[in-house]
């Protein structure tokens, strides 16, 4: 159970300073630069001390043949309103729902701070219980991966589709090779086309593209034996938004800081439980409204057996050249006493989702027969 104190903290008193920013009329020369110097997915616009609009590193990836000496501006967008007396679950649920790593505090348009992922999971860590859950418990079993042989371009679509901005790269017998980065995306899109780098490939009629594994860093990493408290030590020495879990060289699954703030929404009411989707490769095979319809049905199905406060649901597409397109699907169910994680695959993307939630059905009413027979 989490420190009743905590769900009442307001972001006044977790918020950090400003520390750094753009103006409209910079360029996104400027901009990209600061973003990559100071490690940063998101710049607020500031204009004489009024927060003008927010710059994030995922608007411009969309937009990747956009000229750098354009002007910010042109680019911004209206991020959630966020005010000092706040509490910090909201805006935890926020930096979760609309993907931001943090967010500007405003008081009537003035700009007072900013509250990041990271100023929140600080404060979690206060907290010797939520220090001490393990990693077994809240990790993704599933991560989006990339492939080493696999194109920048190809690489910025894909963490684009999946929200993702720090994904592993491994070869195909699961071998771990390390991590790619938004940084390490930015700086392709400042380099100078015609500039050659280890792990280029080319050909007459085949457009230069980088290789993902050109770009690797192998990061530290944690067993499954580790607890919470050693994930955000970690992050915090590394400075990186996820890390990844390991056995015997292979990638088994990884522990971001939406997956430990997913343990802070757990504990705090809200209406419905809060379903996160990623990992959608094939729009065609079902739009965006007909999975969630399918997901909130089977969230609802197993809310008549226990209260559900956080759904995550990850899905990763395998195309295979001489067989049907295969999909697994990864559940991460949180309840108020439990997180439950459990993997399906199938040929068809709603069969596997179908059974993925029927594992995570079968897990609960196991554990509601033993809290009956302790009882």
């Amino acid at each position: 159970m989490v420190n009743p104190d905590l769900l009442k903290r307001r972001v006044a008193d977790t918020m950090s300073k400003v520390r750094w920013s753009v103006g409209p009329m910079d360029t996104l020369s400027e901009a990209l630069g600061k973003m990559k110097k100071n490690d940063v997915q998101e710049l607020p616009v500031v204009e004489k001390g009024k927060l003008k609009g927010f710059l994030t590193f995922r608007t411009l990836a969309r937009r990747r043949k956009m000229p750098i000496t354009a002007q910010v501006r042109h680019f911004m967008i209206v991020p959630p309103k966020v005010g000092p007396n706040d509490t910090i679950p909201s805006i935890a649920e926020s930096l979760i729902n609309r993907d931001f790593t943090s967010l500007p505090v405003t008081h009537r348009s003035d700009l007072r701070g900013m509250i990041s992922r990271r100023d929140i999971i600080k404060e979690m860590m206060n907290d010797v219980r939520i220090r001490a859950i393990t990693v077994e418990t809240i990790m993704n079993f599933a991560p989006t991966t990339l492939m080493g042989e696999m194109g920048v371009k190809k690489a910025l679509n894909m963490m684009d589709l999946t929200r993702e901005t720090y994904v592993p790269i491994i070869e195909e017998t699961g071998k771990f090779l390390g991590v790619v980065s938004a940084s390490d995306m930015m700086s392709c899109l400042t380099t100078p086309p015609n500039k050659m780098h280890t792990g280029d490939f080319h050909g007459e009629k085949v457009q230069r593209d980088r290789t993902v594994f050109s770009l690797a860093t192998l990061p530290n990493t944690l067993e499954m034996d580790a607890t919470l408290g050693n994930v955000t030590e970690l992050m915090m020495k590394d400075n990186v938004p996820t890390v990844f879990i390991t056995e015997v060289g292979k990638l088994i699954g990884s522990v971001s800081e939406v997956d430990i703030l997913e343990v802070l929404l757990r504990q705090n009411p809200r209406e419905g439980p809060l379903i996160q989707i990623a990992g959608v490769e094939d729009a065609k095979l079902m739009d965006a409204s007909e999975l969630n319809e399918a997901i909130t049905h089977h969230v609802k199905k197993i809310s008549k057996l226990v209260h559900v406060s956080a759904t995550t649901v990850r899905i990763r597409h395998h195309h295979h050249e001489r067989d049907d397109d295969k999909y697994t699907v990864n559940v991460k169910l949180t309840t108020t006493n439990e997180v439950y994680s459990r993997e399906a695959y199938d040929w068809g993307l709603e069969i596997a989702i179908g059974n993925a939630f029927e594992n995570i059905e079968k897990a609960v009413k196991k554990d509601m027969g033993k809290r009956k027979r302790n009882r």
